[in-house]
């Protein structure tokens, strides 16, 4: 039986640095499982769906913690692939330097069990039988093969009428030029049902400013619904009968990354569970923002309840 909904992506190790400041300096790390498919999984299932994930790890240490982590958050490891001729990929975690408020990552995952993602990676049944197809747009940057998983993904999930989701995240480090980022990944915004962005993102794919121009902009690519992520100024949600937004809670940022995973996690929970456009918009934004308080993206993904807990801060 398959779960409500499936992501596809690669899992990687996140070393987070205790201190602040330049790497060079930093001599205490935590260890993290992340990857933003990976984050998204673990918070539909935290959050009382079915989740499975579709990934490689190596035959390694970190891949064996990244699969205990997963199995034991609840996730269908059913699809995820040990890959016995590559290592699961890292990357370094860089708080607050040069930029006081920011995080910086620095990958280590060239030639990855993950960049080895592949079409015969994603099982037709398995998919096909979900409700919703998550992924986002590093999956396509990793490799030619995670780019054709990606698309071959994408048409199990149309032909079987699976809700697809997909997150732009371009990553400029993984794709060369932003101009290459724009020409692969347009192609699949198309077929999009659920799509979230930001300003930075929607400007690559779009080349326009305005906020509302970039909404219409992907509505008329003939996406359902776009959601913006806006950081500290919130998020918008629109499709072509309603537009919402809401505003960033105001918290203590420890490491900003994950936030917006665990935004699209929540999100497309709660559209699934049949909340409305705007109670949908709130409990994502509330999601980021506890997300934003710890190091690491997964350890303070919430809960229904944990999110119930904080939604009397719009209703003020």
């Amino acid at each position: 039986m398959s779960p409500d909904v499936v992501t596809l992506g690669e899992s990687l190790i996140q070393l987070n640095a205790v201190t602040r400041g330049p790497l060079r300096h930093v001599t205490l790390f935590e260890r993290h499982v992340a990857g933003a498919e990976t984050t998204v999984a673990v918070c539909v299932r935290r959050q009382g769906l079915s989740s499975g994930l579709i990934t490689r790890v190596g035959d390694d240490e970190f891949g064996k913690c990244i699969l205990n982590w997963v199995r034991g958050e609840g996730v269908d490891t059913s699809q995820i692939r040990v890959d016995t001729e590559a290592p699961t990929g890292i990357y370094f975690v860089q708080r607050g330097f040069p930029i006081p408020s920011e995080s910086k990552m620095f990958y280590y995952r060239k030639g990855s069990a993950g960049s080895r993602i592949s079409p015969s990676d994603v099982d037709p049944d398995y998919l096909g039988a979900a409700k919703l197809f998550h992924t986002t747009g590093i999956t396509p940057a990793l490799s030619e093969t995670a780019l054709e998983a990606t698309r071959k993904a994408l048409e199990i999930s149309i032909s079987n009428n699976l809700i697809v989701s997909f997150d732009t995240n371009i990553r400029p480090v993984l794709w060369g030029s932003i101009d290459n980022a724009a020409r692969v990944l347009t192609p699949i915004i198309e077929k999009v049902d659920i799509l979230f962005t930001d300003p930075r993102d929607a400007a690559i794919l779009l080349n326009v400013q305005d906020v509302d121009q970039m909404i219409d902009g992907f509505l008329k690519f003939g996406v359902e619904t776009v959601v913006l992520k806006m950081g500290r100024k919130g998020a918008i949600a629109a499709n072509r009968r309603e537009k919402v937004s809401v505003q960033a809670l105001e918290v203590y940022v420890e490491d900003p990354i994950g936030a917006g995973d665990a935004f699209a996690g929540t999100f497309i929970t709660s559209r699934l569970k049949g909340r409305s456009l705007e109670e949908s918009l709130k409990r994502a934004v509330i999601a980021g923002s506890l997300v934003v308080t710890v190091r690491g993206d997964e350890e303070c993904l919430p809960s229904e309840e944990e999110i119930d807990a904080n939604i009397y801060k719009y209703h003020q």
